[in-house]
């Protein structure tokens, strides 16, 4: 029965080719927009995976003493923190260019902003990430402790045009009748590659003890806590808000799940789009095998006639059917396979084809055609071969 159902099936070759278009073109979309959801997903979980285990810990609005030694030991004690990174912020303004190199000042009126960002040398993989290498230059080592150097990132480095070997100027204010100024020269060491990570590509890493010395003040303001499993940042987050009222903590967790979603909700939206394409070419398996049935009107008369059961009959045209959109799903996996390729070659998007997206595309065409054809096959196995014969 299976050749037969093949050799219906192209009788009239037009109107099964174009209903295999429809088909393929049905297909081939909800392939090719699964696999560019999918490409997303991915980038989202590799650009945010490391910084999504990351819990901001800050001190309260209220709170002028920065975050306490006892605190920060509590914190590390919570089930499911890994390491408390202190980190230390230090704002300063650009002022002039100098013989070093481009020149900033701290406190200065107007001009663009930039940002210390004082770390222990021994905590720079936990905050930065081990696998970020510097472009030019080094990281901070432990043998540069109290020195007056800093490492860029990448966005840093290009906006406020700095090199390898700059000097910026920190100048700080004492207090005093004459309020004298002194100022503190950074060297830059290194500048790091881009990473696509904002807190790390606009930042400018410093020793935090040198700035804490220079300063005179070691109040930690903000922690950096790391955690051992990206499921309990929520959990955590709320264990850090509850243990002390000194520190406030948050988690990018939420944005990237936010992103998640609105993703999903676009997904489900272009889906629904080639959902109405396929629905569009299961009426044309319907009106195909419709067509077939009227045309053979006669035949399947004369297989009644000779012994042909209603079974026989009803899963002959469901074969046909089934055929025809499973051509049809075929061509368009390898419509679906082959945009992919141009997507990921000619645009930025990353496409990812995966095995249960092409299960799901198979499945739904045999799924489709078989439901298409099931009235031209109840239709079709109802025939009455007298009638039929006397009229035909």
């Amino acid at each position: 029965m299976i050749d037969v159902a093949l050799k219906n099936v192209f009788r009239q070759r037009v109107r099964s080719g174009l209903t295999i278009l429809g088909i393929a073109i049905g297909i081939g979309l909800i392939l090719a927009l699964g696999a560019i959801g999918e490409g997303l997903n991915k980038q989202i979980r590799e650009s945010f995976g490391d910084i999504a285990g990351v819990i901001d810990v800050r001190a309260d609005f209220e709170n002028d003493e920065g975050i306490s030694d006892d605190v920060i030991e509590g914190i590390k004690k919570i089930d499911g923190v890994t390491s408390v990174v202190p980190v230390g912020e230090y704002q300063i303004r650009r002022g002039s260019r100098g013989m070093g190199g481009m020149m900033f000042r701290f406190g200065g009126v107007g001009g663009a902003s930039m940002t210390f960002t004082g770390i222990f040398p021994e905590d720079q993989d936990y905050l930065i990430g081990e696998h970020i290498i510097a472009e030019e230059g080094r990281k901070l080592d432990e043998s540069d402790d109290r020195e007056y150097v800093v490492v860029l990132g990448s966005t840093t480095a290009e906006n406020q045009y700095l090199n390898l070997g700059d000097e910026i100027e920190y100048e700080r204010r004492e207090d005093g009748e004459d309020e004298e100024i002194e100022s503190y020269y950074f060297e830059v060491i290194g500048i790091l590659e881009e990473t696509g990570d904002s807190s790390i590509d606009e930042a400018a890493f410093v020793l935090l003890r040198t700035m804490q010395e220079l300063e005179d003040d070691e109040t930690i303001t903000s922690l950096k806590v790391r955690i051992s499993d990206v499921e309990l940042v929520e959990t955590i987050t709320e264990d850090i808000n509850y243990y002390s009222d000194e520190v406030m903590a948050s988690s990018p967790l939420s944005m990237v799940r936010n992103m998640e979603s609105t993703l999903s909700t676009l997904q489900m939206a272009v889906y629904g789009i080639a959902a109405i394409s396929l629905l569009v070419g299961g009426i044309g398996v319907m009106n195909t095998m419709i067509m077939s049935v009227m045309e053979r009107r006669r035949e399947i008369g004369v297989m009644k006639a000779i012994g042909a059961t209603t079974t026989t009959i009803l899963i002959q045209v469901l074969e046909e059917s089934a055929f025809l959109s499973g051509i049809g799903g075929l061509t368009g996996l390898m419509l679906g396979y082959a945009s992919t390729g141009i997507i990921t070659q000619y645009t930025t998007f990353t496409t990812i084809l995966t095995p249960e997206l092409i299960s799901l595309g198979l499945g739904f065409s045999v799924i489709l055609g078989m439901g298409a054809g099931l009235y031209p096959a109840w239709s079709a196995s109802q025939l009455d071969p007298i009638e039929v014969l006397r009229y035909e």
